[in-house]
């Protein structure tokens, strides 16, 4: 035998010749946990979008009650928060229905 050949480390991947290896209790937390995450996502964005028109609406709503002539200026701000309830709905919404999409995917794969 040669010096190069004693020194040389090897590695070998021992886990891979296992075919059922034993789940941890964090994989397992890991996988029950999130397991409906793209649902509690897709939930989220409504609560989220339904909070945020509320609270354009009852500026709107302040805004009407203190002065009548702030009447178009709360029809401003009404409109306004639609668009960011709406922006806030298709974006959070959106990311669940991606996570759902990818998760069909990989079962689709397996």
């Amino acid at each position: 035998m040669s010096k190069k050949e004693k020194t040389e480390v090897v590695f070998e991947d021992i886990a891979s010749y296992s075919t059922k290896a034993k789940k941890s209790f964090s994989k397992e937390y890991a996988e029950g946990s999130f397991k409906n995450i793209d649902k509690v996502i897709k939930v989220i964005a409504f609560i989220v979008s339904i909070c945020v028109f509320l609270v354009f609406a009852a500026i709107a709503a302040i805004l009407i009650l203190l002065d009548k002539m702030f009447l178009a200026v709360a029809v401003g701000v009404l409109v306004i928060g639609i668009v960011i309830s709406l922006i806030f709905l298709y974006l959070i919404y959106g990311t669940g229905h991606i996570i759902s999409q990818n998760k069909e995917i990989l079962k689709r794969l397996d």
